[in-house]
């Protein structure tokens, strides 16, 4: 009896021992599925959740190439590691003053020669500087190594986005669909003379030369947000052929132009 006893332990040991090996077996199984699952970019994502880090401006500071050797950078609330490109922000180098702090609005504004706390402000730009931004953050994001987040404008303490930050995002998205409309009808045929003035006029050919269907009428194209355009003390405007079915609000007739033309002569702008 007492052999059998100490049998069945010893088979007991063995089957649990057995059963916590299948589980961690099939649970790393699990895990690796759910890895190679995984797109380059999803992991991508993963990955850099799991290894940011979050800033405060005092932590920040520590990365300016003085009291170590990291050269970190900011743009948009998002900071990179791009002491392998020393020569450019290093100490004394040409674009140092972006090191340590976040200076984003100089990105288009060339504010390079002293820092100040209000360069990280970019609610005075126009929409359009403002997508230019996302495509130099797109450019650190290709070519330095990303690290986290600055506390401050774009991120709130935990690292998530401000109304400040989607606000600029909505703002920039905004200028790009405006560009992305503006240029979705083909462009008007121009001629100038001296006796006559600037005519525009449309065919089926206008624009990219390929034959289409319609043949729209000429339409001033100027930018959709009037604040800009008062802001600028200008107009951008070029004419496109415009179907007649279309009525969108920044495709407007010349003045003296008649809404159904399909020639009109405008006025010279000085």
């Amino acid at each position: 009896m007492n052999f059998s006893f100490k049998q069945n332990f010893r088979d007991m040991v063995i089957v649990a021992f057995a059963m916590v090996l299948f589980y961690l077996l099939a649970s790393k199984k699990t895990q690796l599925l759910e890895r190679f699952s995984l797109t380059d970019t999803e992991m991508q994502a993963k990955v850099q959740v799991e290894s940011e880090r979050i800033f405060t401006d005092t932590e920040l500071r520590k990365y300016d190439g003085q009291e170590t050797n990291l050269l970190y950078l900011v743009i948009l609330g998002h900071v990179y590691d791009v002491t392998v490109g020393f020569k450019h922000y290093g100490p004394g180098q040409s674009y140092h003053m972006f090191i340590g702090h976040d200076a984003t609005r100089s990105f288009v504004t060339g504010e390079f020669d002293q820092y100040t706390v209000e360069l990280s402000d970019v609610s005075a730009l126009k929409g359009t500087e403002l997508e230019q931004l996302l495509t130099w953050k797109d450019f650190y994001d290709k070519t330095y190594q990303y690290v986290g987040k600055l506390v401050g404008r774009y991120f709130d303490p935990v690292g998530q986005e401000t109304p400040y930050y989607r606000y600029v995002l909505e703002r920039a998205a905004k200028a790009k669909e405006s560009k992305d409309d503006s240029s979705k009808y083909p462009s008007c045929n121009v001629e100038w003379k001296v006796d006559m003035g600037t005519r525009v006029w449309c065919t089926n050919r206008s624009g990219t030369g390929h034959e289409r269907s319609w043949v729209g009428h000429p339409r001033k194209v100027a930018e959709s947000n009037a604040a800009e355009t008062e802001a600028n003390g200008r107009s951008v405007q070029f004419c496109a052929c415009v179907p007649e079915e279309v009525s969108e609000p920044h495709y407007v007739p010349f003045p003296g132009c008649e809404e159904t033309a399909k020639s009109c002569i405008i006025p010279d702008q000085s």
